[in-house]
């Protein structure tokens, strides 16, 4: 039996509370959060805090807060058990103190809105204790998740691809969003599109699937594209991308 103290309360701590406590070989006994009003609906389930002084011992102290604070709070806690920060951009010697240090880092997206489980998510896992390894392992199993042994430079890297697929990814799909929204176009249309697109650079891979008038230099096609775009920053954008494509194809 494992025991946890989450601390934090964004996206990613929601979701650990919601399957941390499902978990038979998981005790969630704790919850950290400097805005104690945010996890007051948990109280029947759990003890909750918003001071890291009142934090009781346990195997592991999962911190889920923002990158920034990752320093502050490690350095202000002392627990036996190992402290693991769960973010993909911040090396592992960020975490302060003499406490066990550990990355725990989900390789997915996560909003409080939209139910996700962790079934064959990867885990990013690095210790400082090899010991360790193994609580984070078996951990990241009963998850339904797949531990990976990745070093801080390595997941530097990861993460860095991982908001280019992702939060670049979205961006592009929020701007359609706005385009559509502009000339009265329901985005929803375009949902089959997108399901298929992803699907086909999953199965292909990306430059096998790319398509359109960039992959095929159809100029006349490009050129009516940039008449009907009325922000020059939207066309900057479409240049760029039309280039990108064109010289990587």
């Amino acid at each position: 039996m494992i025991k946890i103290v989450l601390l934090g309360a964004g996206h990613l701590a929601f979701h650990f509370y919601e399957q941390l406590r499902s978990l038979s070989g998981v005790n969630l006994i704790q919850w950290y959060s400097r805005s104690i009003e945010k996890i007051d609906f948990a109280k029947k389930q759990l003890m909750i805090t918003d001071r890291l002084s009142e934090l009781v011992p346990a195997d592991l102290y999962l911190l889920c807060v923002r990158d920034t604070a990752i320093e502050s709070v490690s350095e202000t806690i002392s627990p036996k058990g190992v402290v693991a920060h769960c973010a993909g951009g911040v090396p592992i010697d960020r975490i302060k103190g003499s406490s066990r240090k550990a990355v725990f880092y989900p390789l997915q997206t996560f909003t409080k809105e939209q139910h996700i489980r962790f079934d064959k998510v990867p885990f990013c896992i690095e210790t400082t204790n090899q010991k360790d390894q193994k609580i984070l392992n078996d951990l990241s199993q009963m998850l339904g998740g797949i531990p990976l042994h990745i070093d801080s430079e390595k997941r530097a890297l990861i993460h860095l691809i991982a908001v280019f697929v992702n939060n670049f990814g979205n961006h592009i799909l929020q701007l359609g969003s706005e385009l559509s929204q502009k000339h009265q176009i329901p985005f929803d249309i375009f949902h089959p599109l997108i399901e298929e697109t992803y699907q086909k650079a999953m199965t292909k891979g990306p430059k096998n699937a790319q398509t359109g008038p960039a992959m095929r230099k159809d100029q006349e096609t490009i050129d009516k594209h940039l008449d009907l775009l009325e922000d020059e920053n939207f066309k900057k954008l479409y240049l760029n991308l039309t280039s990108s494509i064109q010289k990587n194809t």
